[in-house]
């Protein structure tokens, strides 16, 4: 059988991996926000950006000088718990080598609550970081980082960035736990004790729903972004599961590795493999409204081609969400 769907389906993987990393670091006040760049409107997930970027390192190396750079002036803003749930949606090893790259690199730069995750020290072909000695929080898509600076790394700002980016759906201790990582009881905790201080709603049946006033949000923190005419308004930027979806590229760029690096798995296998990924996935498919393709319609070994429609799918998606 043809590797080609694989390799395709890699490859269009890869390209939307990059183009998802920069337009998310060049929001996050990096070397490369210059002028005349598309920025992202979305809410910009930091352990999962952090995490795509390293694992994307071969295919585009100058993301992992991104990494240093938010390794010195924004490890304070990232989460270690947090980490290590995002690392373990990643294949294999490939999240764990991340948590653990970025810890010496935040353990370097005095961030003492990395020290534990790293074990050896930063490797000599790391180069220096380069720009800006703050991250500038400025853009709506920036405000995970933003409220984590105003309110502390924890479940709480996690939680009411989620809600913010829900623009003004309520959700359940479960949905908010799936989103953030943290447990449904850290969150309920951290959900009633912000109700308890009227920065959030809280519905009074059981099992309890929550809302953020997003404009009232909104106009607090000055977030803006552009409607129809051109016209800016009071919004608060909406939500992805970018952990989710990152893990996803990540998963089909690993097959393809895997494929190559052992030729004594047949192609019923790797088509297997392929479905399981897909179907791991497609919980936040069905919360994303992208509309891939079931794999019950690729019987078999056209799952490829299904992985690789499913591939094109989910990147033209990330065009128009990020």
């Amino acid at each position: 059988m043809s590797a080609v769907p694989l390799d395709d389906a890699a490859t269009l993987a890869t390209e939307a991996a990059v183009q998802l990393c920069w337009t998310q670091w060049r929001s996050m006040g990096s070397l490369g926000s210059a002028a005349g760049f598309r920025k992202a409107e979305a809410i910009i997930d930091p352990e999962a950006l952090i995490l795509l970027s390293l694992y994307c390192q071969d295919a585009e190396r100058r993301l992992t000088d991104m990494v240093v750079w938010w390794a010195d002036v924004g490890s304070r803003l990232t989460s270690v718990q947090r980490m290590r749930r995002v690392a373990n949606r990643f294949p294999g090893r490939a999240g764990i080598d991340g948590m653990e790259f970025f810890a010496r690199l935040a353990n370097r730069s005095g961030d003492l609550r990395w020290k534990r995750l790293a074990a050896t020290p930063v490797p000599e072909w790391v180069r220096p970081a380069k720009g800006p000695t703050e991250p500038m929080l400025i853009e709506p898509s920036a405000l995970w980082p933003r409220l984590r600076a105003a309110f502390g790394v924890g479940a709480k700002a996690d939680t009411l960035v989620f809600l913010l980016g829900l623009q003004g759906a309520w959700a359940s201790a479960k949905m908010i736990s799936f989103a953030t990582g943290y447990s449904s009881v850290a969150v309920r905790r951290a959900a009633g004790e912000m109700a308890l201080a009227h920065l959030i709603r809280e519905t009074e049946g059981r099992p309890a729903e929550y809302v953020a006033p997003a404009r009232q949000w909104a106009d607090l923190l000055e977030l803006r972004l552009t409607g129809e005419g051109g016209h800016e308004h009071p919004k608060t930027p909406p939500w992805r599961f970018w952990s989710e979806i990152s893990a996803f590229l990540a998963g089909v760029m690993e097959l393809r590795r895997r494929s190559s690096s052992d030729e004594g798995t047949g192609p019923y296998v790797i088509a297997s493999n392929a479905r399981d990924l897909v179907e791991q996935h497609s919980r936040v498919f069905s919360f994303s409204n992208i509309p891939v393709p079931p794999p019950s319609a690729f019987p078999g070994l056209a799952m490829l081609d299904g992985l690789r429609d499913t591939v094109k799918i989910v990147g033209g998606w990330i065009g128009t969400a990020v």
